[in-house]
């Protein structure tokens, strides 16, 4: 599978967030899209997704993405928001999670998998606005992934996570490394250096605009992430 941006560009409140921007990204395999706060990592997740406007095209193994049913879409591409409360709208965790598959029509058969490697059952009938940071951003990936896309974008996923969580999420993405095409990203860098061993490309992005792309060599390019103002992994030693 292949998702792909060509010359793509966003304006949001007369802005331009994104600037002329052409990337792939090639299925399966993991993808870590590094940069600042404010560098357009969110908006090119988004957009990826179809969930804003934008220019340019944004091509699914060469079908543009504007031309896709929403539904269709919403079962090839899985969006897991930065802030899982923006996400959120259901009564209960459980419905939260059962939610887009009474959507798209899938059987349930998964939902109970997903809940026990997240390690969320405890909490599957509390309102997800009442969950700590770490637990709302655990059920919010699972109310995503729940319906198996193929295609994964994980937007600040590590945010908020304690050590538990993340060992969950990270178990995720190296358990569908082979099956799936999952996006991260992140300005986090030690999340970056933690899946080291299973990106396939790491993609540094800063003021709308693709700076380099490489592989995990770019996280030991200290001067590179001050430059862009991503902290170094030797930030903590200074």
């Amino acid at each position: 599978m292949i998702l792909e941006a060509l010359n793509l560009s966003v304006i949001l409140n007369g802005k331009k967030i994104l600037k002329n921007i052409t990337v792939s990204f090639r299925g399966p395999g993991v993808y870590y899209i590094l940069g600042p706060n404010g560098s357009g990592k969110s908006t090119l997740l988004k957009a990826l997704a179809n969930l804003i406007e934008f220019k340019g095209s944004i091509l699914l193994n060469g079908q543009d993405i504007r031309k896709i049913r929403r539904s269709d879409l919403a079962r090839k591409i899985g969006y897991v928001w930065q802030n899982p409360l923006y996400g959120f709208f259901e009564a209960s965790v459980e419905r939260e999670i059962a939610f887009i598959l009474k959507n798209l029509n899938i059987p349930r058969e998964k939902m109970s998998e997903i809940v026990k490697f997240f390690e969320i059952e405890d909490f599957l009938r509390r309102s997800p606005f009442t969950l700590s940071g770490g637990e709302a951003k655990r059920v919010s990936i699972a109310s995503v992934i729940v319906a198996d896309q193929p295609i994964i974008l994980l937007d600040e996923p590590e945010a908020e996570m304690d050590l538990r969580g993340l060992d969950c999420l990270i178990e995720y993405i190296k358990r569908n490394k082979h099956k799936k095409l999952i996006i991260v990203a992140s300005h986090n860098t030690i999340f970056a250096y933690k899946l080291r061993k299973v990106l396939r490309k790491i993609i540094i992005i800063n003021d709308g605009r693709i700076v380099r792309v490489g592989n995990a060599e770019l996280l030991t390019d200290r001067d590179l992430l001050r430059e862009v103002g991503v902290m170094p992994l030797d930030w903590w030693e200074e």
